[in-house]
């Protein structure tokens, strides 16, 4: 039965009808995430650490056995409390630009009307465009507009494509399209100091570190 679907298991490759094989819950699943997957994940990590602290505590509450005989018989008392350490917060540097000085509040703080000391020349760069934005002229326009007031000279982009992904083509197919275009550009144009994309997130994401 050539055409049979099956599924590939072990190492070595097995191959086993669908109907024979349940899949077990909360295994590791290897390979890459889904765009959502990859969202969730991150929107989980950055959590304020007052979270993530009540959620190790719960944690910690329901796993750690107090008191358990068979470990005070070896000499291990467990703990459910964390813990602590003496430290110290440092005090926020200052950071000084060409028009004025700022302290940051809470790790950030907003570039708006803020003019770099040693403004950079942006005159290699370029833009690809897989979905059609309606006006791309006008974008460029206010990446100049913005650069322009932060002290920076942003000049035209050597290039403005539309190339096109096939969109029957699996998620793959596209993300291998897309690999070629950038590998394209890249050839062309030597030196590229940065290339915007547009792109629709949601079908095929593209992950950072590709």
């Amino acid at each position: 039965y050539p055409d049979l679907p099956c599924i590939t298991v072990g190492i070595k490759g097995t191959h086993l009808p669908m109907e024979v094989c349940t899949i077990i819950k909360g295994q590791c699943k290897l390979g890459g995430l889904t765009g959502d997957q990859t969202s969730n994940m991150i929107r989980y990590s950055v959590r304020p650490a007052f979270e993530k602290e009540k959620i190790i505590q719960l944690i910690a509450n329901r796993e750690i056995v107090l008191n358990d005989p068979l470990l005070a018989h070896y000499c291990i008392n467990p703990s459910n409390k964390m813990i602590e350490v003496n430290g110290r917060v440092l005090d926020t540097p200052t950071i000084n630009y060409s028009n004025k000085s700022i302290r940051p509040r809470d790790g950030s703080w907003n570039l708006r009307g803020k003019v770099f000391s040693l403004g950079k020349t942006m005159d290699n760069w370029g833009i690809l465009d897989f979905v059609g934005v309606p006006d791309v002229r006008q974008f460029i326009r206010e990446v100049q507009l913005v650069g322009g007031n932060s002290g920076m000279r942003i000049n035209q982009p050597r290039f403005v494509e539309n190339p096109r992904i096939n969109s029957r083509d699996d998620d793959y197919r596209k993300k291998e399209q897309i690999r070629q275009e950038l590998k394209r550009v890249h050839k062309n144009y030597p030196g590229l100091q940065m290339i915007v994309v547009f792109i629709n997130g949601k079908p095929f994401p593209i992950e950072n570190k590709e």
